[in-house]
């Protein structure tokens, strides 16, 4: 009897360990742009959010992601409305080009850069998404 109760705690625990490994400690961090589109028309704000990514590719309950955000390339292209430790907020200043975001973190040992392509709104229509 007691050797199945050993057997049981031993599989629990196991259990609790990769469960632990698997889902509650972060892997990446994954940068999502909202609209997936960036027009140059200055008209909507765009934002970019950061968040944590376990094992599974979904986000890391009970923790948020802290860090910075750098724009490295294309800072003419834009004027950033609000920043936060895990959101950036813009509108493009009515030119195309590049934009170049580093997002810094503690959580993962090296920036995690993002390419964003600012067009213009008739190069957006005929551009598939």
């Amino acid at each position: 009897m007691k050797a199945k109760q050993l057997i049981l705690a031993s599989v629990a625990l196991l259990m609790a360990i990769v469960s632990y490994k698997v889902v509650f400690v972060p892997v990446n961090i994954e940068i999502e742009t909202s609209p997936s589109v960036i027009l140059a028309d200055a008209a909507s704000p765009v934002v970019v959010t950061a968040r944590l990514v376990n094992r599974l590719g979904t986000t890391v309950p009970f923790r948020r992601v802290v860090g910075k955000f750098v724009v490295t390339e294309g800072d003419d292209l834009i004027a950033v409305l609000s920043t936060t430790p895990n959101r950036i907020t813009f509108k493009t200043g009515g030119k195309t080009g590049k934009l170049v975001i580093l997002y810094y973190s503690r959580s993962v040992p090296f920036p995690v850069e993002t390419v964003l392509d600012i067009k213009g709104a008739a190069l957006a229509r005929l551009s598939p998404q």
